[in-house]
């Protein structure tokens, strides 16, 4: 039975109150008049006992009453205890002298009336397990539109991996083209270097050039001043040349003059040679004193004739040395100037020697036949040696003359021409030169002009190369911050997943809860079919309730099952929630590892950028690569921000979850407590229906048909009341 577990020794306390309270009536009325000064169920219980018109039954045994009154259950809003009250009121009644034999109709009527109670407060706990389970079914409508969020959520997280993957792969093709553009700068640099040094000796050899070329200038300038020299002394020479020209000429014409004088002379002469005989037989004959006159005359002439002949020779002589002279300064101006008329000069020379040779050779015969001619008549032979001499020499004079002039004019042309050649030679020389050198500045300036606009382009270069590992650095820094903010997400996650581990184990045993008080429910089933097997066509009544109540408990058995099918579904999204949870930390893991080998990609980038700015120059290759690095860099930082818009999303959505985790963390603590009020409350149901089991099933004496109105008023009230306060 449901009150075994009450002692014997409370059991006997309990009576021995109860006797004591019969036999003191009128403190019991005093406690009833209490009781009923508040309009509760004492005061309809006073009523009922004033008017006279209730019947009481016997009491049996109310320790059980008893030891929950001690404890303080039951008590009603005005404070008094609603057992207590009708203990005293039953034992006031048992106490009066109509104690009559229960017979089995009264028992029968009061199993009936406890059976409708029963059913009526089973109907009232049905509609409230019908009103908690569609809750927890709007619950789970919820729960499961949660996990369908859930899911969804975790397929987007999958496709964000899938894409971090994606990305990793990318970075890591793109550490790839880093190595090897950093290769490439190395040998870009050594390149640089090599085409520096080439530069450098192409500079050297070129500056060597120009030392070169000056030293050439300054070298033919000298030759020029040599030449302007030269061309000054031959321009004296000539000047001197033509002095002794004059020179020559006015010797020529003194010359001249002498020839002429002479030729009166030798005119005289022979005229006076031809009148001599006639004159000296006449002037013998007539004058004879005029002989030593006349001798005196012949001695002047021969004195004059020897005269002249001494000056002839003498002439002759000057002569002789003017010409050699005239061919010492052939001689020394063919020396001074043949370094410019070479052949030319060879070839006057060759021609000027025979002159002198001819010249020598005309004078030696004529000594002979001046001798030969003396011998035979001195005066003849002197005058025709005489004239021969002055034609000879007015021929030589003519043929020196002309000769001299042809040899000025070949000599001024010549010495001209060579000179306007050498310097015609010297100026295209220079020319030349000065073209070469003008080409090769031009050459030096472009070259210069590429050098330094290489430079401009390294220094572009390097302020590109600045910006990448800025922009790097801040790539660098976004993906910390969303490393970080997926740590916290996942934090996030992993406490909601604890969460609603929790409360699964919560439901579970909510579960395992209404499992039991549907046994207990079971149990009461049973014991009530076991009751209403003795009864009568009112038990066949009672037993189609009966099965109603069984076809009911049934449905909310199939509910039950259906709530553990949906507590089962929960525990398998949540275990496939805890692995989703762990590939996402072997994920994290992932991309933290990433985020240190990008630590470590960016310091090397550093490096490489401070190696980068003391650089000078870099290749087209180099610019292409770089031009097609900056391109993918622009499309990583495009994956960038499409993933940190993703992450946004991500981050909404994990805020959203989590409230919704809080709101069914919500939902989840009240229906605990609805569950617990609900357990606390049907215990408090059973100990009730106990109780009333107790008054019906005491041992006390039951009293007479007077009093089942009361009792049955009393057991619907208790029945009613203790099942409408839940």
């Amino acid at each position: 039975m449901w009150f075994a577990f009450v002692s014997t020794e409370q059991a006997l306390l309990v009576q021995a109150r109860v006797r004591q309270l019969a036999r003191g009536r009128l403190s019991a009325e005093v406690e009833l008049g209490q009781m009923g000064r508040a309009p509760g169920l004492g005061g309809r219980l006073l009523e009922w006992w004033s008017s006279g018109r209730g019947e009481m039954f016997q009491l049996g045994s109310v320790a059980d009453s008893c030891k929950k009154r001690r404890r303080g259950f039951y008590s009603n809003s005005y404070g008094a205890s609603v057992p207590e009250a009708l203990i005293l009121f039953i034992a006031y009644h048992t106490a009066a002298p109509h104690h009559v034999v229960r017979g089995p109709c009264d028992e029968a009527r009061v199993v009936l009336i406890i059976a409708e109670s029963e059913v009526a407060v089973l109907k009232h706990h049905l509609e409230i397990a019908l009103q908690n389970n569609s809750a927890l079914e709007e619950k789970n409508s919820q729960l499961d539109e949660a996990l369908k969020e859930c899911v969804k959520q975790l397929h987007q997280l999958k496709e964000d991996r899938e894409k971090t993957c994606e990305w990793e792969s990318e970075k890591h093709e793109l550490e790839k083209q880093l190595v090897e553009l950093k290769a490439q700068l190395q040998a870009g640099k050594t390149e640089q270097v090599t085409l520096d040094r080439g530069l450098q000796t192409r500079v050297e050899t070129v500056e060597k050039e120009n030392t070169a070329l000056k030293i050439e200038l300054c070298s033919q300038s000298e030759d020029l001043q040599v030449l302007l020299l030269q061309r000054e002394l031959s321009n004296k020479a000539a000047e001197t040349a033509s002095k002794q020209h004059l020179e020559s000429i006015k010797k020529v014409t003194k010359l001249e003059a002498e020839c002429h004088r002479l030729q009166s002379i030798n005119r005289r002469l022979s005229s006076v040679s031809d009148h001599k005989p006639g004159v000296s037989s006449v002037c013998v004959g007539s004058f004879p004193g005029s002989q030593s006159d006349s001798r005196e005359y012949l001695f002047g002439i021969d004195s004059e004739m020897c005269c002249s002949d001494s000056w002839a020779s003498s002439l002759i002589a000057e002569l002789d040395q003017f010409k050699s002279e005239k061919a010492r300064s052939r001689s020394l101006n063919t020396s001074v100037e043949i370094e410019l008329m070479d052949d030319f000069l060879e070839m006057e020379r060759l021609v000027a020697l025979p002159e002198i040779d001819r010249g020598n050779l005309a004078f030696k015969p004529e000594t002979q036949d001046d001798q030969v001619v003396r011998r035979v008549n001195p005066t003849e032979i002197k005058n025709e040696i005489m004239n021969k001499k002055i034609v000879e020499l007015e021929e030589k004079v003519e043929w020196l003359e002309h000769e001299k002039a042809e040899l000025e004019i070949a000599l001024s042309q010549s010495h001209n021409q060579q000179i306007e050649i050498s310097c015609n030679l010297l100026a295209a020389h220079l020319e030349n030169k000065i073209v070469e050198l003008q080409s090769e500045v031009m050459d030096l300036e472009g070259k210069l002009k590429e050098l330094e606009t290489e430079l401009e382009s390294a220094h572009l270069e390097n302020g590109k190369l600045c910006e990448k590992v800025s922009f790097f650095q801040e790539s660098f820094e976004a993906e910390s911050l969303l490393s970080a903010e997926l740590k916290a997400m996942i934090e996030i996650a992993e406490a909601a997943r604890q969460a609603l581990d929790s409360q699964l184990k919560s439901a579970q045993l909510e579960n395992s809860n209404l499992k039991e008080t549907v046994g207990l429910i079971e149990c009461q089933v049973k014991e009530d079919r076991a009751l209403s097997s003795a009864l009568t066509a009112k038990k066949e009544a009672l037993e189609a309730t009966g099965k109603a109540m069984a076809s009911q408990l049934e449905h909310a058995n199939s509910e039950v099952k259906r709530l553990q099918e949906k507590v089962d579904f929960w525990e398998l999204k949540a275990e496939e929630k805890t692995k989703l949870a762990a590939e996402f930390a072997i994920q994290v893991e992932a991309a933290e590892t990433a985020r240190m080998k990008l630590e470590v990609n960016l310091k090397s980038a550093l490096e490489f950028a401070t190696k980068v700015d003391a650089a000078e120059a870099a290749k087209k290759t180099l610019e292409i690569q770089l031009e097609s690095a900056h391109m993918d860099v622009v499309k990583l930082s495009g994956n960038v921000v499409l993933l940190e818009g993703k992450i946004e999303e991500e981050r909404a959505s994990s805020a959203e979850f989590a409230a919704r985790c809080h709101k069914l963390e919500g939902d989840l603590s009240r229906m605990k407590r609805e569950a617990d009020s609900w357990r606390v409350a049907k215990s408090n149901r059973e100990i009730r229906i106990k109780q009333v089991n107790l008054l019906i099933f005491s041992g006390l004496p039951f009293p007479g048909t007077r009093y089942q109105p009361i009792y049955s008023f009393c057991a619907s009230t208790l029945l009613i009341y203790y099942g409408g306060s839940n």
